[in-house]
């Protein structure tokens, strides 16, 4: 049986990649087009998509908490940095926040997959935690 632990740090960084591709690829070539932020609701979409895609290739893969916060930190603090999106300081704080948010979304996330995994919804668990999940942060960050 392969090791299935790391498995969600790499659809992260797949994920995290394509977008940053498509971006590059959106300021090259239309420059007059408006690049979305990468704000917490967007690491949190960002996120959402990597463990979807995690629960179908690994599913039951163990979750190591400090190594998704360390690897979510550097992924989301390199990866911008390397594609010219923000400075050093800024992608610091990025990598910072960035791990933070991906490994509360990666905790939040499991729980209620888990959770609806057991009922008639087992099928739909994921995207509907998914859902959720984005829903409740996009209200929180309205009331900030």
């Amino acid at each position: 049986m392969k090791n299935k632990m790391y498995t969600l740090n790499t659809m992260l960084a797949d994920v995290l990649c394509l977008l940053l591709l498509a971006f590059v690829l959106v300021r090259t070539f239309l420059p007059h087009f408006i690049i979305p932020e990468l704000d917490v609701p967007n690491m949190v979409a960002i996120s959402l998509l990597a463990l979807i895609a995690d629960h179908y290739l690994a599913p039951g893969a163990k979750r190591c908490y400090i190594c998704i916060a360390g690897l979510g930190a550097i992924t989301f603090g390199l990866l911008p940095f390397a594609a010219c999106f923000v400075g050093a300081m800024d992608a610091l704080k990025l990598g910072i926040t960035g791990g933070i948010v991906f490994t509360v979304t990666t905790f939040v996330f499991t729980d209620m997959a888990e959770r609806l995994s057991s009922g008639p919804a087992a099928k739909a668990a994921p995207w509907l935690s998914a859902f959720g999940l984005y829903l409740a942060v996009q209200a929180l960050m309205g009331m900030f």
